[in-house]
């Protein structure tokens, strides 16, 4: 089994056309048209010229990522059928359907109503129906406000439509791998995460797994007759000699295409060997996304008898794809999973916040651990206002592009032992690139949605957790308090999909905080 990945989930849209026959030669309300258009059989090759032309639109506007099932036909004629023969078949159609699309008209709209009564798929009206999407819409949130169907205006805004929907569908089948110590919903250091992973199971769809840190870290040695220390006498997936080589020939490959690299291989290699034991366990639990407690791992002193933290781990697989974050942060990880799904970006997470400037003292008030005066007088010499950063010691090499790797460095975490691989990445090349940053609130029913451009980087020649970013936003103390709903650990990726997130929040039917 193999990781699940966002790029990998496609929306299935299954297409309905629902077309009228007249049996009879006769005008009036419910027979339009005139000449041929009045006789009987004239409907049945006018239904197919619509029915191909909707199709060929749907196919047009459809995004990346939606396939386009075979169509359902559903017909009736002016004895105004309803047969139970018809909803069987489009029942069994609905099966394999993240979403019905009809194609309808007048005196067909009654079957909207009806099927969306039935059957939970959701329904998509065709916004070129005529009257049906303000009639069928109206009628169906009339009978369960809560169902879910969608009028989209014109054939771009089904186009965003479809895309949001394969966003959540995304959303609805990510399963987070959470490594616990003492606590299954937050660790000591991330307080403002999901708090009740059964609430956000609900809202969101997402789903939680759990595995016990000493059991994991046990994991990471070749395996021993008798079992673990902590699993005695079962078998577990522990280190192999075939990937003790592949973590060494990855560390090789690493080092080589290091600007610098400042650390020594048998390190390297030990985090290597926590990114392979990760990947596996995400494949045996049938899992898509990691986080791992910081502080409370590391007081078991663990980590540092072993030399290695989980940095790296998050480093490689967000930029494949994969969220993955520090401090047992699962709103991270779905922020992340949120982001991938609307951009298709590889992304970064880690602690943000914004740089307040003081006017009348010419200083930043709040500087968390920048490594660098250069960095703070060049910002006060060029533009010191509406500024934020966001710092950890998680970049990568392919925010740009997610299939191309730039520059990078492979430095320490420790400052003394000097153990701990950590990638490092140098945001100044990046100056002007526009960024969307975005973070759940704790209980899952508002999503932060920011826009901001890069102005700098800083911590490419340190080590320990301190690379970061700098990025401008439109308004600062807008975003922070916005941000105050949402917490600490935002999400980004490069690119403008604020009006993605948008559509996406919608969609999930939870409120959009948008500074942008």
């Amino acid at each position: 089994m193999s990781i699940l990945k966002a790029s990998e989930i496609r929306l299935a849209i299954r297409p309905v056309l629902l077309g009228m026959e007249h049996k009879y030669f006769y005008e009036g309300p419910c027979r339009f048209g005139q000449g041929e258009a009045l006789k009987p059989g004239y409907d049945k090759f006018a239904n197919e010229e619509l029915f191909t032309a909707f199709l060929a639109q749907l196919k047009k506007y459809s995004p990346e990522g939606v396939d386009i099932l075979e169509p359902i036909r559903v017909g009736r004629t002016d004895d105004w059928e309803n047969t139970l023969d018809n909803w069987a078949r489009l029942k069994a159609a609905m099966v394999d359907a993240d979403a019905a699309f009809f194609f309808t008209n007048i005196g067909l709209d009654d079957i909207v109503v009806e099927f969306a009564e039935r059957f939970t798929t959701p329904v998509i009206i065709d916004p070129e129906s005529a009257f049906s999407p303000t009639t069928d819409y109206a009628a169906i949130v009339a009978k369960d406000p809560e169902r879910e169907v969608y009028a989209p205006l014109c054939w771009s805004e089904a186009t965003k439509l479809l895309a949001a929907l394969r966003a959540k569908k995304v959303i609805r089948n990510t399963r987070i791998l959470l490594l616990n110590r003492f606590n299954s919903s937050v660790s000591f250091s991330s307080v403002d995460t999901f708090t009740n992973h059964e609430l956000i199971t609900r809202r969101l769809g997402v789903h939680f797994r759990y595995i016990n840190a000493h059991e994991l870290l046990d994991q990471m040695s070749l395996a021993k007759e008798g079992g673990n220390h902590t699993t005695p006498g079962r078998v577990t997936p522990n280190l192999t000699d075939t990937e003790l080589a592949e973590a060494e020939k990855m560390a090789d490959e690493l080092l080589a295409g290091a600007e610098v690299a400042d650390i020594r291989k048998e390190y390297l290699v030990n985090s290597l060997i926590a990114y392979i034991t990760v990947r596996k366990n995400l494949d045996l639990l049938e899992c898509n996304g990691f986080t791992a407690p910081c502080p409370d791992v590391c007081s078991t002193r663990r980590l540092n008898e072993m030399k290695f933290t989980f940095c790296l781990t998050h480093s490689l697989m967000m930029e494949q794809g994969i969220p993955s974050s520090c401090e047992y942060d699962a709103n991270s990880v779905l922020s992340q999973q949120a982001l991938i799904a609307v951009s298709g970006k590889s992304p970064y997470m880690g602690n943000t916040t914004p740089v307040p400037f003081e006017e009348k003292e010419g200083t930043f008030m709040s500087l968390a651990r920048w490594p660098s005066d250069e960095v703070k007088e060049r910002l006060i010499k060029d533009d010191p206002h509406n500024l934020y950063m966001m710092e950890h010691s998680v970049p990568h090499r392919c925010y740009r592009n997610p299939n191309e790797k730039g520059k990078y460095s492979i430095r320490h975490f420790a400052h003394d032992q000097k153990w701990g691989a950590v990638m490092r990445y140098d945001f100044d090349e990046d100056a002007g690139q526009t960024v969307t940053l975005c973070r759940f609130s704790p209980n899952g029913d508002k999503m932060l949605i920011a826009r901001g451009t890069v102005v700098c980087g800083d911590g490419y020649t340190a080590n320990n957790c301190n690379n970061l970013v700098l990025f401008r936003v439109r308004d600062q103390k807008d975003c922070y308090k916005k941000q105050l709903q949402v917490g600490n650990h935002l999400a980004l990726v490069y690119g403008d999909y604020t009006e993605e997130l948008q559509a996406l929040a919608e969609v999930l039917g939870i409120e959009a905080l948008v500074s942008i």
